[in-house]
């Protein structure tokens, strides 16, 4: 029994922990994408930080905004690889410090980099390079060329060997150039500049050439450096000047269609296609670095003429041929979104009113009761009691009893007001451009106001700042597989109120309604982006303390007010999509027709006449000529 127990729990906890190495393996094999609009430098950093599991260590200094857009996903290497060359082309590396990834700028990187087991890509190192044969000193005035502006090289004379502090990828370069030169030994060393042709290509050449020459027995070697564009010449001197005259014929200028192409462009723009351009160029100079161990070919190069909406791509054949695909796939139309909007609010009020007064005069006493939502001030009445003037009466039904010495006053208003407002914008915007239309006024706001006194010198001031108040209608629309739409939408709805009583005319109030969303539509769904329903209900009792609580009769001794308001407001949007020059054609043809049917409809004798076509409009009268475009005189 107390075998087959333990068999029992044996095989439970086997199947407890056999999951295990499947979702290790699954957490291993886990990809990600890195899709950022403007994002911040330091909300990059974190996002890396929780994919990769790494603690990141900020300098203080680190500021600015990014965009990166990864085509494909990517594991932890891959995206970790891709944070260290954003940070490059930002002016700042990474430290890697073991339990801790220290972010700083390049400049001060080369005196806080260690070494590290693992280097990746653009991260900064420093690497104690060891000679057996050549001296430090000769080796690093051969290399330090190669090294990057913000980079570190120094010869140790006492261990003969290099100290470098750069990039993962530069210091894994220059090993394979410094290993090449020590293995040379006693051979001598030359470098030689080149004007025309590029450093790898022509030391394949050279290097093919002396080992067919040789028949085996090669003891010279060429190694071209993509950066410099410089070839360093490893061999005995028969060699090397061997090596360099055939260098010097190679190194000629060729015909600059073979590596220079402009591209004018018809749809899309010229600066926004060459950033992406030039990043597509910097991840294949990337990659194939890795792959070849950093010797690469003719760097691509992609600049903007904005005058002619024009690119120039300066690259190898094979990449401007590649570039080229890449540049029709871009360079095509784009379709448009016509956004309509229709903003109807509906408003109005209620108010009643009801109250009763009281005056009296005896002798030299007066007296009477006062209600603020009467409309009329006791003051008046009792000042006029003393003699035949009839004080300004207030709105309303208004009943007067009573003589010069005792009177009564009893008023009764009753109102009611309604606004309508249909606002109907609309405007027309490329997929994934931002478009803002705006209806309104530009209304001064006082912020501050400076006086002196009659001591001081006499040089009053206003500030003031402008704001917009009317309706805004901002949208950017992204267009989905098929016909669906992405919106971003914000709307606003601003006017100017009555300043209440208390606030002076330079304080101005303004009553504002606003809705910011993201939206999904199809085309040309009628869809509702927002609603607003307010009922408020205000009432206010005034009364004489105790007459005005009687039952009954505490009516005569009061004044009542109650006001409703009412508003609705809905916010309503119709998206269509034009992918053809023709919709764009019918939509203004539309739009044309509407506005000659709502003149139509006008009547009015000096309303404009349009023509039936709207390219009349455009066309160029006759000289001497002129087009009265107001309707004939009715007879």
């Amino acid at each position: 029994m107390k075998l087959s127990q333990i068999t029992g729990a044996v095989l439970m906890l086997g199947t407890l922990l056999s999951p295990l190495p499947t979702l290790a393996a699954a957490e291993a094999k886990r990809q990600w994408t890195l899709n950022m609009k403007d994002a911040e430098l330091q909300d990059l950093v974190s996002e890396v930080g929780e994919i990769t599991g790494k603690t990141m260590v900020l300098d203080p200094r680190m500021s600015g905004k990014v965009t990166v857009q990864s085509a494909s996903a990517m594991d932890r290497e891959g995206i970790y690889s891709l944070f260290l060359t954003v940070l490059r082309s930002q002016g700042f590396a990474a430290l890697d410090q073991g339990d801790r990834v220290l972010i700083v700028p390049v400049s001060e990187a080369k005196t806080k980099a260690v070494g590290s087991k693992i280097a990746v890509g653009d991260m900064f190192i420093t690497q104690v390079l060891p000679l057996y044969n050549a001296t430090a000193s000769e080796v690093a005035t051969v290399v330090r060329p190669l090294v990057a502006p913000d980079a570190y090289l120094a010869p140790s004379a006492s261990s003969n060997a290099l100290v470098i502090t750069d990039s993962a990828n530069n210091v894994e370069r220059i090993r394979q150039v410094v290993r090449d030169l020590d293995a040379a030994g006693h051979k001598a060393v030359t470098t030689l500049n080149l004007k025309h042709a590029w450093a790898v290509d022509v030391a394949k050449v050279l290097s093919e050439s002396v080992a067919q020459n040789n028949s085996g027995n090669n003891t010279a070697k060429a190694i071209g450096d993509a950066r410099s564009n410089r070839l360093i010449l490893i061999g005995p001197l028969p060699a090397r000047q061997q090596m360099e005259r055939l260098a010097k014929t190679l190194d000629v200028a060729g015909n600059a269609d073979d590596g220079t192409r402009v591209v004018r462009l018809r749809h899309s723009d010229a600066t926004k296609l060459a950033e992406l351009l030039n990043d597509v160029g910097k991840r294949i100079e990337g990659g194939r670095g890795g792959k070849d161990g950093g010797t690469q070919g003719k760097s691509i190069l992609v600049s903007a003429d904005q005058s002619q909406n024009a690119l120039v791509l300066m690259a190898e054949p094979a990449q401007l041929n590649m570039l080229d695909k890449v540049i029709a796939e871009l360079d095509r139309p784009r379709a448009q979104v016509l956004v309509e909007a229709a903003i109807v609010e509906v408003s109005g009020d209620i108010s009643e009113a009801l109250g009763v007064q009281w005056a009296a005069h005896a002798g030299n006493v007066t007296g009477g009761t006062n209600f603020p939502a009467s409309g009329l001030a006791i003051g008046s009445l009792l000042g006029n009691l003393e003699g035949d003037k009839r004080p300004p009466l207030p709105d309303g039904a208004i009943i007067g009893l009573g003589s010069r010495n005792f009177g009564a006053l009893v008023t009764a208003l009753s109102s009611d007001s309604n606004n309508n407002l249909l606002s109907t914008p609309s405007l027309l915007t490329l997929d994934n451009e931002a478009a803002e239309i705006l209806v309104g006024q530009n209304v001064p706001f006082q912020t501050g106001s400076y006086t002196t006194d009659s001591a001081g010198a006499s040089n009053p001031f206003t500030t003031v700042e402008r704001k917009d108040v009317g309706i805004t209608l901002k949208v950017t629309p992204h267009i989905n597989e098929g016909n669906t739409l992405r919106l971003q939408v914000e709307q606003e709805s601003s006017e100017l109120a009555a300043a209440p009583a208390g606030i002076s005319t330079s304080d101005v109030i303004t009553n504002k309604r606003s809705v910011k969303s993201t939206i999904l539509a199809d085309d040309g769904q009628i869809i509702v982006l927002g609603g607003l329903i307010k009922d408020n209900v205000k009432t206010q009792v005034s009364k004489v303390p105790v007459l005005g609580s009687i039952p009954l009769i505490g009516r005569l001794f009061s004044s009542s007010r109650e006001v409703t308001e009412k508003t609705n407001l809905m916010v309503f949007l119709r998206p269509t999509l034009l992918r053809t020059s023709n919709d764009n054609t019918h939509l203004g043809q539309r739009k044309y027709e509407n506005l000659r049917q709502l003149r139509a409809l006008d009547g009015s004798t000096n309303s404009l006449r349009l023509p039936n076509d709207p390219r009349q409009m455009f066309e160029a009268a006759p000289q001497g000529t002129v087009i009265d475009m107001r309707s004939e005189p009715q007879r």
